[in-house]
């Protein structure tokens, strides 16, 4: 069943060459995790710190109990992201000592976050790394781009969050507290964030970079998570909705941006781990329309199915093989602007095309 959430936003020359895929991931985490969700802060990050991490020697398990605590006890603060005010560092660039005054503003921004237990991406990336720091697991903060929305894919935009990597055995991993903890839903009408559904998500524990990257770009080139894997790349993958990242493996096409002409097939190929009942393919030329409708119970929106709507659906048989699927798409207008795959109604999947007209 798709989450029907919207995921939000969001030193010292360091080599990234260490970075690879995670070889901690059959490691059985459930009492670190069962221990750290019970602790509770009480005014002191040091010994909250200390109470989450002295009993583990390894920096595998301090990061991963520092790392469920925040995600357990951490809001995202959609009110301050509405506000589009973000996270004012210091001026301080001609003060002698300005590394101090950056961590003096930072310690009264910490203490600030836990006492309301809210935060946006840099509060979020900010209280791992202190608690890193203090629990002695090396830790830095990675500023750079996240893609939040489907619009955009093929276009750029400037740099909107913050996430970690922590060193582990002498190879750098990334996490991503912020999103691991769960999701925002919006109001359709202002297009603002109006709630923080908590929903931790383990897709974003040192996730591999092949699959970070799908949705996480670093602003700094020491954190690129692939040699080969530049910000243009990047700006033209595919939008993957949250709820399929972690069982969709695209194969066909090799880029979310498709150039095209009137007339060309475009082949989709990917394999996909979850279960598909309808799968529909929706564009700006021609979309079936969306089968629920929003409604209000007791307070609280509900979604129901719109019976008309339902009954003017166009599916897609695919080819299938296993967890395999395959289908062709003719492009049939030089107006088509993007592809949408949907399973089960929803969006899970967006194509940029460009039509050549010449």
């Amino acid at each position: 069943m798709l989450k029907k959430i919207h995921f939000i936003l969001l030193l010292s020359v360091i080599s990234t060459a260490g970075i690879s895929q995670n070889k901690f991931e059959q490691l059985d985490f459930s009492d670190v995790d069962l221990h750290a969700r019970s602790l509770q802060y009480d005014g002191d990050l040091i010994a909250l710190t200390k109470s989450l991490t002295t009993a583990y020697s390894e920096d595998i398990y301090k990061a991963r109990s520092i790392f469920i605590w925040i995600t357990e006890n951490m809001k995202y603060d959609y009110k301050l992201f509405n506000s589009d005010k973000g996270i004012a560092l210091p001026d301080c660039e001609d003060v002698l000592d300005c590394t101090g005054i950056i961590k003096e503003w930072e310690n009264k921004y910490l203490k600030k976050i836990l006492k309301s237990k809210k935060a946006i991406c840099d509060g979020y990336a900010r209280l791992f790394k202190r608690m890193c720091d203090i629990a002695g697991a090396e830790c830095e903060m990675v500023n750079g781009y996240a893609r939040t929305e489907s619009w955009q894919v093929g276009a750029s935009f400037n740099v909107n969050h913050a996430w970690n990597a922590v060193r582990l055995d002498s190879t750098w991993y990334f996490l991503d507290a912020t999103w691991a903890a769960g999701g925002c839903t919006k109001d359709p009408e202002t297009g603002l964030l109006d709630g923080f559904v908590k929903n931790y998500d383990n897709y974003y524990w040192l996730t591999p970079p092949e699959k970070l990257n799908r949705n996480h770009y670093p602003e700094k080139g020491k954190w690129a998570f692939e040699n080969n894997f530049t910000r243009e790349k990047f700006v033209n993958n595919p939008y993957y909705h949250g709820s399929v990242l972690e069982q969709i493996n695209l194969l066909e096409p090799n880029t979310g941006f498709i150039q095209a002409c009137y007339g060309d097939t475009i082949h989709f190929k990917f394999t996909y781990e979850g279960e598909i009942d309808k799968l529909q393919i929706n564009s700006n030329t021609h979309s079936s329309p969306f089968i629920y409708e929003e409604t209000i119970v007791k307070g609280k929106r509900k979604l129901v199915i719109d019976s008309m709507a339902l009954k003017k659906q166009r599916y897609i048989l695919p080819a299938r093989n296993g967890n395999l699927y395959e289908f062709d798409y003719v492009v049939n207008s030089e107006s088509l602007y993007y592809i949408d795959v949907l399973f089960d109604h929803w969006k899970v999947m967006r194509f940029r095309v460009k039509v050549k007209t010449d």
